[in-house]
């Protein structure tokens, strides 16, 4: 939350936003981004993911760890949320259709990270890029329409499972 004058430039909002990035982006924190080998850029992409995708809490780590594995698998992200931000709409349910949309940012056609963040990241998202779970977990799909959980998988095969659930619970 930033406390902002009317009468601001972009220059004075910019400026106080790096202030409060500095405040709570601590020199632990840049050493841990250099020792995961990602630079701040890469780190808060990866955290504007989890912020987008995570239901709670708990999970971020978690899709952290989905996301860092995929990467180094040399695997698409495939995450929804990059694909939303590409449209620039929220849906609750995509469709093939919208997976091919055309952008740097949709992760379901182009390798890698996306260009940029995809927001504004909390604290929470950040450490869970920082610090994410230690899992074999490819794979993530949510547990039912509204739940906010995630099943996560290690394997393809459990993932079809899983968002078989998944869409048997949009019914």
């Amino acid at each position: 939350t930033y406390a902002i004058a009317l009468n601001s430039d972009e220059h004075e909002i910019i400026d106080i936003m790096l202030r409060q990035f500095d405040k709570k982006f601590t020199s632990k924190m840049y050493a841990r981004a250099e020792e995961l080998g990602y630079s701040i850029r890469e780190i808060i992409t990866v955290a504007s993911l989890i912020e987008r995708e995570a239901g709670n809490d708990e999970e971020r780590a978690k899709i952290a760890s989905v996301i860092y594995n995929r990467l180094e698998k040399g695997q698409r992200l495939q995450i929804d949320a990059t694909v939303q931000y590409a449209l620039g709409k929220t849906k609750e349910r995509l469709y093939s259709k919208d997976l091919k949309v055309k952008s740097p940012y949709n992760t379901y056609l182009h390798d890698g990270l996306p260009p940029t963040p995809i927001c504004s990241p909390s604290i929470a998202s950040i450490k869970a890029a920082l610090y994410p779970a230690d899992t074999d977990y490819c794979y993530y799909v949510l547990k039912s329409k509204g739940s906010g959980a995630h099943n996560f998988a290690e394997d393809y095969d459990t993932f079809l499972e899983y968002k078989e659930e998944y869409i048997k619970s949009l019914d």
